[in-house]
């Protein structure tokens, strides 16, 4: 990887605050951020479905466009251009910053949520970032009727069942999405070795 982009960063990032993820006493850190870029025209147009993927970030540039394609997010450039910039400093961020070898990156075009129910993954950290339509949704369980909303754009960190002080305090779900919208979400985590090693290394 090369330095500079090893070095790379998105907008509102900031790695002390993400750090504080692998506190005992923390299972979520949200960091407010305006939406990088409007795509809300590009979404609407565009293919509803999921795209996975594992990167490393010298195969990153060309995976996301290749993702942001089969969801037919084309056009026009300026917004494409940005939005795969963005995502790209989010998988940069990632790797660096947790000091991952690879990532497993996730995008989600929807029109019904994906996870309708609060729950908590089986993962060690994972980033979720909204880009269009209503953010990820949480509680807090010794106050499961408050139900907190991250705005469009914020990077939520939540911390998973493998992280090693995970306290299950945290639980999370896909909000609902009125009828007619949509919603773009991107989500990324470590990629399971096991899993990842018969992939291209790209």
């Amino acid at each position: 990887m090369k330095m500079a982009q090893r070095m790379r960063r998105p907008a509102g990032w900031n790695d002390e605050q993400i750090a504080g993820i692998h506190a005992a006493d923390t299972d979520i850190v949200l960091i407010r951020r305006p939406v990088p870029v409007e795509c809300a025209e590009i979404v609407a147009r565009g293919r509803v479905g999921e795209v996975r993927f594992h990167t490393t970030a010298r195969g990153a540039k060309n995976k996301i466009d290749r993702g942001l394609d089969h969801l037919e997010l084309k056009a026009p450039r300026g917004p494409r251009a940005r939005l795969a910039d963005d995502i790209l400093g989010l998988i940069c961020g990632m790797l660096a910053g947790f000091d991952w070898p690879r990532v497993e990156v996730r995008f989600d075009l929807a029109d019904v949520p994906a996870c309708p129910k609060f729950h908590s993954d089986n993962v060690l950290v994972r980033l979720v970032t909204t880009y269009v339509g209503p953010g990820t949704e949480y509680i807090e369980t010794w106050r499961p009727d408050v139900v907190h909303r991250a705005a469009p754009g914020s990077l939520v960190f939540l911390k998973g069942h493998r992280h090693a002080t995970h306290r299950d305090a945290i639980l999370h779900r896909s909000p609902a999405i009125a009828h007619g919208s949509r919603r773009l979400s991107v989500a990324i985590d470590r990629a399971d070795w096991l899993t990842a090693a018969g992939e291209d290394r790209g």
